[in-house]
């Protein structure tokens, strides 16, 4: 199974919208492993703790379905993502899947510089819609629920990559 870490973007978006009756982060959680890192935790969890989406990640993690890990620090590795700004979220993030504890591992974002820093680094990561289009291509979700999931989540993402990954996931599913 695919151990994938998210942070707080792609996390939020998961768990706010439902497909088929159920959460995207649930149809999710059905094929892979979702870590996320501490201070996306408390980034989500306990700052949003208001929100809906933010109840539903805390209920999946005290389930033990999403795995809370702590990043051993990096110090040479701190300092370069220091000066993009990102917040502790992000940082613990990129930070995670470096580890060699966490080889294989792929980081979900949706932020397009940290995607980007992610690259310069060495980070496998994908977009969101990235990981629906991947699940797809591996069979673990079908494309109705492929474009279900992005149709869904539309409102968070820029239209163009919304309808590119719709087109991704027709030409998935062949002619008829």
């Amino acid at each position: 199974m695919l151990k994938f870490v998210f942070d707080a973007g792609p996390l939020i978006t998961a768990c706010k919208f439902y497909v088929e009756g159920q959460l995207v982060i649930d149809h999710l959680l059905a094929h892979c492993q979702v870590v996320i890192p501490v201070a996306v935790y408390d980034e989500v969890v306990i700052a949003g703790s208001r929100f809906l989406d933010a109840q539903e990640a805390k209920r999946r993690v005290d389930t033990g379905n999403i795995e809370v890990a702590t990043p051993v620090s990096n110090a040479g590795l701190t300092p370069i993502l220091t000066l993009y700004g990102f917040g502790d979220g992000e940082q613990e993030a990129i930070s995670l899947v470096l580890e060699d504890d966490f080889q294989s591992t792929i980081l979900v974002v949706d932020d397009h510089l940290a995607y980007l820093v992610s690259d310069r680094l060495g980070a496998p990561k994908l977009f969101l819609l990235d990981l629906v289009v991947q699940m797809v291509r591996e069979k673990q979700l079908t494309t109705s629920v492929g474009c279900s999931i992005v149709e869904a989540i539309r409102q968070r993402y820029p239209e163009s990559f919304v309808e590119h990954t719709l087109l991704i996931l027709e030409q998935l599913e062949g002619p008829e």
